[in-house]
């Protein structure tokens, strides 16, 4: 009877893990939308946190490791929604956005719109990311489209669009995340400024580029700073 008992405590335990499992495989799999996806891990969460201290308290040590383990894996991620705004579109130019242009033909009528939603979520980025701008590099627009194109290839982004217009150039690419799969798309506008801008620099060029990045999440109200960090990122490493 004690042997059963234990099982039971193992099995119940386990489902802290295989709750989250099955979420993640059917949202990335397309079996369901993200909410329901969501919903299985929230449910886990919910059970976790019932059988852990019970766990404990019946001194069923092996049963408390899964609840455990999750609840340390999620809590940077709860940690994150608490403390940032609720937001999805991150920009380096928030008056004049790099446009979506392909990720407008590949959203679906659920997605997000890929307008930009203006002053009021400026002052929300702005008021957390302050430091988040363009970058200005000392060398030609068609030596940096080569540098972020090699980039996006590195990083596995799927390549949408690799246009040119009015002496701008932009790359679109979709990047999904590496548990749910969730897509965000991005935008990066190549621009040529002249010399006399301002801009002071030791490399002998007759054009310098101001690169701007876009990266917005195409469901969910919160990207949990993934967007944010996203640009960071790719910009410190073409930098």
């Amino acid at each position: 009877m004690e042997t059963l008992f234990t099982y039971r405590w193992l099995l119940g335990s386990l489902g802290c893990l295989l709750l989250p499992l099955l979420g993640i495989v059917g949202t990335r799999w397309h079996w369901w939308p993200y909410t329901p996806g969501l919903m299985l891990l929230v449910a886990a969460l919910g059970l976790a946190i019932l059988l852990l201290p019970l766990a404990l308290w019946h001194r069923q040590w092996l049963a408390a490791l899964p609840p455990l383990l999750l609840l340390m894996l999620v809590f940077p991620f709860v940690l994150r929604g608490l403390t940032l705004p609720a937001i999805h579109d991150i920009s380096t130019d928030t008056t004049e956005p790099p446009p979506l242009t392909a990720a407008a033909r590949l959203r679906s009528a659920s997605d997000h719109s890929t307008d930009y939603e203006g002053e009021a979520l400026a002052r929300r980025q702005a008021a957390t990311w302050p430091t988040l701008g363009p970058l200005l590099l000392p060398y030609p627009p068609e030596q940096v489209h080569r540098q972020a194109r090699g980039l996006i290839v590195q990083r596995g982004w799927a390549l949408t669009a690799d246009t040119t217009a009015d002496n701008e150039r932009l790359l679109e690419a979709v990047v999904s995340s590496r548990l749910f799969g969730f897509r965000d798309d991005v935008a990066i506008r190549l621009t040529p400024v002249d010399t006399e801008s301002g801009i002071h620099t030791d490399v002998h060029t007759d054009v310098h580029t101001k690169v701007d990045m876009r990266s917005a999440s195409r469901v969910g109200k919160s990207d949990l700073g993934a967007n944010a960090e996203r640009i960071r990122a790719f910009l410190a490493d073409l930098e």
